[in-house]
This record gives C-alpha cells, structure tokens and sequence, in this order.
C-alpha cells in the first residue's frame, strides 16, 4: 500500500500541476522523520497516504482549490477548498492542530480531548475539512466537515464523539476530486461544457466576485 500511496500522490500533484493549480513541482521540508516525532508528541497515528501527501511538495498560496465532488445524493458539484499548506515546517502541523483545537473553547461543546482529539484540519470553507483518524484503517479515513460557529449538534455519535459531516469516504478520493479531476469527463458531458482551469476560474470569480489572481503562484 505505501508504494502505491507514493505513486498515487506524485501522480495527484502532477495531475494539479497539469490542470494549471500548480505552478510548479516543491518538494515539501517534511520528513518522515518529523511526523514520527510529531505523532509522539501528540500521541496520534496520521494514515500513511496522507503522510506521503505531506512529505511530497507544497501547496500553491492561493485562496483555494476548486474541484467537482459527489454530494450523499451521488450528484457532482463545483465546490472549493482552501487547503492548508502544512509542508513548509513540521511546526506548521502543530500550529494548524493547535489553532484548530482552541476554536473549541469559544464554542458551547463538550469539554476534553476524547471528544475531538481524533479530528486532524487539511483545509477551510465556511467550516473546517478534517481527517477523522478515529475510523482510519492506518492506511486512509474519512475526511468530514464542520461548520464553523460551533453548531455541531447532530455530529456527535452516542458516545459524544465528533465526527461532522461526511464529505469523502477517503482521503484519497478527496485528492481524485479536487487534485486528478477525476469527475470532469462525466460533468463536462452532462453539461455539455468543456471543465478546465478556466472554467473554475470563472466560476470563482461569479461566486466570489474576484477577478485579477494569480492562481497558480508556487
């Protein structure tokens, strides 16, 4: 499974860099030598296929990553991702969980790391894009959501844990939606459209109201 994760993921950056996400190849600093440590210290086991991701190369800096994804009706949507770049420094992942995890003392929510110590945050949209470490297999897990303002009411299983929002069974088909592309073929047929970087741009741009960015910047 490790050699296939690190050919899945060069292949899932490529694909990025391809499809004009990505400017060029960086590698990342992040060793495995890092996250070793970094599990330690905060005693969890990341899954192997996001450990490669992160061992791989940076993210672009820009304000996100649009991709078509399947929603629990099976329908594809145009949704976007501001992914955190966690490749710079080991310490960028013990910021990002720590920043994450404070957010949970301005919310009225149940106290203690057992409720939510299992959610580790990949990225934000109108709420937190989490890996659920508590259902991973140690190669890969769900990645879920949570909304931001605290409203989780329905996300907490019968033994108050929190899980969120299931918006990918994997982490793997997170990167085939928003890095391969892997839904544009069936899209752009449906819609009978042509799914490339510019029609997200423009898509961003009617959503957002932003024109003038630079994108594909690292």
């Amino acid at each position: 499974m490790k050699t296939d994760c690190k050919a899945f993921i060069e292949h899932a950056f490529t694909k990025l860099h391809e499809r004009g996400w990505l400017a060029k190849l960086t590698p990342s600093a992040i060793t495995e030598a890092d996250l070793a440590s970094f599990e330690q210290e905060y005693q969890m086991t990341l899954p192997t296929i996001f450990k490669t991701y992160l061992t791989s190369y940076r993210l672009p800096q820009h304000p996100g990553i649009a991709g078509l994804v399947r929603d629990h009706a099976g329908n594809i949507k145009i949704s976007i991702i501001d992914w955190h770049d966690l490749t710079e420094d080991i310490s960028d992942l013990s910021e990002d969980l720590n920043c994450f995890r404070a957010e949970f003392e301005e919310w009225d929510t149940p106290p203690g790391l057992q409720t939510y110590g299992h959610l580790f945050p990949i990225g934000y949209m109108d709420g937190w894009y989490c890996l659920d470490l508590s259902q991973s297999d140690g190669e890969d897990c769900p990645v879920v959501w949570l909304e931001y303002g605290g409203f989780w009411e329905g996300y907490y299983d019968a033994d108050g844990v929190l899980h969120g929002e299931c918006v990918a069974p994997d982490f793997r088909t997170l990167l085939e939606w928003y890095f391969c592309g892997t839904l544009e073929a069936e899209y752009g047929k449906i819609h009978q459209t042509n799914v490339d970087y510019a029609f997200y741009r423009a898509w961003i741009e009617k959503t957002f109201r932003c024109t003038g960015t630079t994108w594909a910047d690292t």
